[in-house]
Protein backbone atom coordinates (compact mmCIF):
# COMPACT_ATOMS: atom_id res chain seq x y z
CA UNK A 1 0.00 0.00 0.00
CA UNK A 2 2.58 2.49 0.93
CA UNK A 3 3.76 2.20 -2.84
CA UNK A 4 0.67 3.57 -4.15
CA UNK A 5 0.84 6.39 -1.70
CA UNK A 6 4.84 7.44 -2.65
CA UNK A 7 3.83 6.84 -6.35
CA UNK A 8 1.07 9.87 -5.57
CA UNK A 9 3.50 12.05 -3.17
CA UNK A 10 6.29 11.92 -6.96
CA UNK A 11 3.42 13.13 -8.56
CA UNK A 12 2.40 16.23 -6.23
CA UNK A 13 5.71 16.56 -5.34
CA UNK A 14 6.35 20.25 -4.03
CA UNK A 15 9.80 21.58 -1.89
CA UNK A 16 9.15 23.62 0.55
CA UNK A 17 12.24 25.19 2.20
CA UNK A 18 12.28 26.66 5.58
CA UNK A 19 16.46 36.30 9.80
CA UNK A 20 18.05 40.19 10.66
CA UNK A 21 15.62 41.52 8.23
CA UNK A 22 15.99 41.91 4.92
CA UNK A 23 14.30 45.38 2.81
CA UNK A 24 13.59 43.38 0.38
CA UNK A 25 12.06 40.34 1.53
CA UNK A 26 9.85 43.00 3.80
CA UNK A 27 8.88 44.16 0.40
CA UNK A 28 8.12 41.02 -1.29
CA UNK A 29 5.95 39.96 1.80
CA UNK A 30 3.98 43.44 1.40
CA UNK A 31 3.45 43.10 -2.29
CA UNK A 32 2.49 39.49 -2.34
CA UNK A 33 -1.30 38.12 -2.43
CA UNK A 34 -2.99 35.48 -0.46
CA UNK A 35 -6.46 35.64 0.87
CA UNK A 36 -5.18 36.64 4.59
CA UNK A 37 -5.28 40.17 4.02
CA UNK A 38 -8.35 40.39 2.34
CA UNK A 39 -9.66 39.57 5.25
CA UNK A 40 -10.37 35.71 5.06
CA UNK A 41 -10.51 34.31 8.86
CA UNK A 42 -12.60 31.43 8.64
CA UNK A 43 -12.42 29.17 5.49
CA UNK A 44 -14.10 25.53 4.60
CA UNK A 45 -13.16 24.06 0.71
CA UNK A 46 -13.18 20.85 -0.86
CA UNK A 47 -10.17 19.48 -2.78
CA UNK A 48 -10.10 16.38 -5.24
CA UNK A 49 -7.33 14.67 -7.30
CA UNK A 50 -7.74 13.40 -10.53
CA UNK A 51 -8.16 9.89 -10.30
CA UNK A 52 -7.53 9.48 -7.03
CA UNK A 53 -10.52 7.02 -6.69
CA UNK A 54 -10.26 4.90 -9.76
CA UNK A 55 -6.08 4.52 -8.26
CA UNK A 56 -6.94 3.49 -4.96
CA UNK A 57 -10.44 1.47 -5.77
CA UNK A 58 -7.06 -0.37 -8.61
CA UNK A 59 -4.67 -0.57 -5.97
CA UNK A 60 -6.20 -1.60 -2.67
CA UNK A 61 -8.85 -3.97 -1.14
CA UNK A 62 -11.32 -1.08 -0.03
CA UNK A 63 -14.15 -2.12 -1.49
CA UNK A 64 -16.65 0.24 -3.36
CA UNK A 65 -15.74 3.71 -3.47
CA UNK A 66 -17.76 6.91 -4.80
CA UNK A 67 -15.57 10.46 -5.26
CA UNK A 68 -12.87 10.17 -3.30
CA UNK A 69 -11.78 13.59 -1.89
CA UNK A 70 -11.37 16.50 1.04
CA UNK A 71 -12.88 18.76 3.17
CA UNK A 72 -10.83 21.05 4.20
CA UNK A 73 -11.83 23.48 7.48
CA UNK A 74 -8.93 26.27 8.57
CA UNK A 75 -9.31 29.16 11.25
CA UNK A 76 -6.84 31.97 11.39
CA UNK A 77 -4.01 32.25 11.54
CA UNK A 78 -2.82 28.44 10.93
CA UNK A 79 -5.07 26.06 12.55
CA UNK A 80 -6.89 23.31 10.34
CA UNK A 81 -8.78 20.18 10.23
CA UNK A 82 -8.82 17.87 6.85
CA UNK A 83 -11.26 15.44 6.57
CA UNK A 84 -11.55 12.42 4.10
CA UNK A 85 -14.72 11.40 2.24
CA UNK A 86 -15.51 8.75 -0.25
CA UNK A 87 -13.65 5.97 2.07
CA UNK A 88 -16.06 3.30 3.92
CA UNK A 89 -15.53 3.17 7.66
CA UNK A 90 -12.04 2.01 9.69
CA UNK A 91 -8.89 2.46 6.75
CA UNK A 92 -7.68 5.08 9.26
CA UNK A 93 -4.26 4.16 7.80
CA UNK A 94 -5.25 5.33 4.67
CA UNK A 95 -7.10 7.97 4.93
CA UNK A 96 -3.72 9.37 7.38
CA UNK A 97 -1.58 8.70 4.00
CA UNK A 98 -4.94 10.69 1.90
CA UNK A 99 -4.20 13.73 4.57
CA UNK A 100 -0.77 13.72 3.99
CA UNK A 101 -0.84 13.50 0.41
CA UNK A 102 -3.27 16.96 0.41
CA UNK A 103 -1.43 18.93 3.18
CA UNK A 104 1.18 20.12 1.40
CA UNK A 105 -0.46 21.90 -1.20
CA UNK A 106 -2.69 23.83 0.92
CA UNK A 107 -0.16 26.38 0.67
CA UNK A 108 -1.19 27.05 -2.79
CA UNK A 109 -5.03 27.95 -0.70
CA UNK A 110 -3.72 29.70 2.09
CA UNK A 111 0.45 31.26 1.54
CA UNK A 112 2.35 31.09 4.67
CA UNK A 113 4.55 34.39 5.48
CA UNK A 114 7.59 33.77 2.90
CA UNK A 115 9.85 35.50 5.27
CA UNK A 116 9.07 33.34 8.54
CA UNK A 117 10.42 30.44 6.59
CA UNK A 118 13.94 31.46 7.08
CA UNK A 119 13.26 32.99 10.55
CA UNK A 120 15.77 30.24 11.74
CA UNK A 121 18.74 31.48 9.20
CA UNK A 122 21.27 33.76 9.71
CA UNK A 123 20.48 36.46 6.02
CA UNK A 124 23.13 38.21 4.53
CA UNK A 125 22.24 40.33 0.56
CA UNK A 126 24.37 41.20 -1.89
CA UNK A 127 23.78 42.85 -5.58
CA UNK A 128 23.79 40.47 -8.50
CA UNK A 129 23.57 41.54 -12.20
CA UNK A 130 19.92 40.53 -11.64
CA UNK A 131 18.76 41.86 -8.47
CA UNK A 132 19.59 41.26 -5.19
CA UNK A 133 20.56 37.80 -4.04
CA UNK A 134 19.59 36.86 -0.23
CA UNK A 135 21.78 34.42 1.32
CA UNK A 136 20.02 32.62 4.38
CA UNK A 137 22.94 30.45 6.60
CA UNK A 138 22.57 28.06 9.00
CA UNK A 139 25.21 29.00 11.89
CA UNK A 140 23.93 26.62 14.34
CA UNK A 141 24.48 23.39 11.90
CA UNK A 142 21.42 21.80 13.05
CA UNK A 143 19.12 22.25 9.73
CA UNK A 144 18.99 19.52 7.17
CA UNK A 145 19.39 22.35 4.69
CA UNK A 146 22.12 24.34 5.84
CA UNK A 147 21.86 27.14 2.70
CA UNK A 148 19.21 28.86 1.01
CA UNK A 149 19.75 31.34 -2.27
CA UNK A 150 16.81 33.53 -2.54
CA UNK A 151 17.25 35.84 -5.68
CA UNK A 152 15.04 38.74 -5.93
CA UNK A 153 14.96 40.84 -9.18
CA UNK A 154 15.72 44.94 -9.86
CA UNK A 155 11.54 44.70 -9.70
CA UNK A 156 11.40 43.09 -5.99
CA UNK A 157 9.90 39.90 -6.99
CA UNK A 158 11.31 36.58 -6.56
CA UNK A 159 12.90 34.80 -8.84
CA UNK A 160 14.51 31.68 -7.56
CA UNK A 161 15.38 30.17 -4.35
CA UNK A 162 18.14 27.64 -4.48
CA UNK A 163 18.54 24.58 -1.62
CA UNK A 164 21.84 23.14 -1.18
CA UNK A 165 22.16 19.48 1.00
CA UNK A 166 25.01 17.07 0.99
CA UNK A 167 23.33 14.97 -1.31
CA UNK A 168 21.00 17.29 -3.39
CA UNK A 169 20.59 20.90 -4.91
CA UNK A 170 17.12 21.84 -5.75
CA UNK A 171 16.24 25.16 -7.18
CA UNK A 172 12.68 26.68 -7.43
CA UNK A 173 11.66 29.28 -9.89
CA UNK A 174 8.75 31.33 -9.32
CA UNK A 175 6.39 33.15 -11.41
CA UNK A 176 3.50 35.81 -10.39
CA UNK A 177 1.41 38.45 -12.28
CA UNK A 178 -1.25 40.71 -10.72
CA UNK A 179 -4.92 40.00 -11.25
CA UNK A 180 -8.37 41.86 -11.65
CA UNK A 181 -9.35 40.80 -7.90
CA UNK A 182 -6.09 40.82 -6.41
CA UNK A 183 -5.58 44.63 -5.66
CA UNK A 184 -2.24 45.13 -7.79
CA UNK A 185 -0.47 42.13 -5.48
CA UNK A 186 1.25 39.49 -6.99
CA UNK A 187 -0.32 36.37 -7.97
CA UNK A 188 1.80 32.96 -7.88
CA UNK A 189 0.99 31.60 -11.14
CA UNK A 190 3.37 28.94 -11.49
CA UNK A 191 6.48 26.79 -9.65
CA UNK A 192 9.04 25.12 -11.43
CA UNK A 193 11.41 23.08 -9.14
CA UNK A 194 14.97 21.81 -10.42
CA UNK A 195 16.02 19.14 -8.18
CA UNK A 196 19.50 17.11 -9.28
CA UNK A 197 20.53 14.18 -6.84
CA UNK A 198 23.21 12.47 -8.18
CA UNK A 199 22.55 11.29 -11.85
CA UNK A 200 18.70 11.65 -11.49
CA UNK A 201 17.07 15.47 -12.54
CA UNK A 202 13.69 15.71 -11.65
CA UNK A 203 11.96 18.69 -13.14
CA UNK A 204 8.30 19.61 -11.47
CA UNK A 205 6.23 22.11 -12.53
CA UNK A 206 2.84 22.77 -10.92
CA UNK A 207 0.22 25.43 -13.01
CA UNK A 208 -2.04 27.40 -10.72
CA UNK A 209 -5.61 28.39 -12.38
CA UNK A 210 -7.79 31.22 -10.25
CA UNK A 211 -11.19 31.58 -9.26
CA UNK A 212 -12.69 34.91 -7.67
CA UNK A 213 -14.84 34.23 -4.74
CA UNK A 214 -16.53 36.98 -3.74
CA UNK A 215 -13.83 39.36 -4.90
CA UNK A 216 -11.27 36.95 -3.01
CA UNK A 217 -8.78 34.92 -5.27
CA UNK A 218 -8.70 31.22 -4.51
CA UNK A 219 -7.09 28.25 -6.52
CA UNK A 220 -9.22 26.45 -9.11
CA UNK A 221 -7.15 24.30 -10.16
CA UNK A 222 -3.44 22.99 -9.81
CA UNK A 223 -2.17 21.22 -12.71
CA UNK A 224 1.48 19.26 -11.91
CA UNK A 225 4.22 17.75 -14.57
CA UNK A 226 6.74 16.12 -13.47
CA UNK A 227 9.80 14.52 -15.29
CA UNK A 228 12.49 12.87 -14.13
CA UNK A 229 15.31 12.13 -16.48
CA UNK A 230 18.35 9.89 -15.52
CA UNK A 231 21.75 9.01 -17.06
CA UNK A 232 22.35 5.28 -17.97
CA UNK A 233 26.43 4.68 -18.29
CA UNK A 234 27.86 3.72 -21.42
CA UNK A 235 28.91 -0.30 -21.94
CA UNK A 236 30.54 -1.82 -24.60
CA UNK A 237 28.00 -2.36 -26.85
CA UNK A 238 25.85 0.99 -26.11
CA UNK A 239 26.71 5.03 -25.87
CA UNK A 240 25.45 6.65 -22.74
CA UNK A 241 21.72 7.48 -22.75
CA UNK A 242 19.43 9.82 -20.97
CA UNK A 243 15.90 7.81 -19.61
CA UNK A 244 13.21 10.05 -18.82
CA UNK A 245 9.94 8.81 -16.96
CA UNK A 246 6.73 11.35 -16.73
CA UNK A 247 4.09 11.50 -13.54
CA UNK A 248 1.86 14.59 -12.64
CA UNK A 249 -1.65 14.94 -11.75
CA UNK A 250 -3.96 17.81 -11.16
CA UNK A 251 -6.10 18.75 -7.81
CA UNK A 252 -9.34 20.91 -8.22
CA UNK A 253 -10.74 23.23 -5.51
CA UNK A 254 -14.12 24.02 -4.95
CA UNK A 255 -16.90 24.74 -2.75
CA UNK A 256 -15.47 28.18 -1.01
CA UNK A 257 -17.01 29.44 1.77
CA UNK A 258 -15.40 32.27 3.55
CA UNK A 259 -16.04 33.45 7.02
CA UNK A 260 -19.33 31.82 8.13
CA UNK A 261 -18.47 30.54 10.76
CA UNK A 262 -18.36 27.09 9.84
CA UNK A 263 -14.75 26.12 10.30
CA UNK A 264 -14.98 28.09 14.13
CA UNK A 265 -18.12 25.47 14.54
CA UNK A 266 -16.21 22.55 13.75
CA UNK A 267 -13.28 22.83 15.80
CA UNK A 268 -15.38 23.85 18.98
CA UNK A 269 -16.85 20.41 17.91
CA UNK A 270 -13.82 18.73 18.12
CA UNK A 271 -12.73 19.80 21.70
Amino acid sequence: MKSIFALLFIAMSFTSFAQEKIEELEQYEIRSYAPQKSGVKDLVFEARIDNLTEILQKNLSLGKLTDVSFKIYWLSPSQYQIEVHGLPKGFQEVKTDLIQLIKGKLEFVLPESFSEKFKAYTLKAEPVADGKLIRAIDQTYTMAVPEVDILMDKTGSLKTVETRAPMSVVKTEFFHSPKSWSNGKLVLDKIVLNTVQGAVKITSTNDIEYQNVNGIGFPSKVTIKNVAESKVPATAKEKEKTVKNETGTIIRFSKYEINTGKAQRYMDGKK
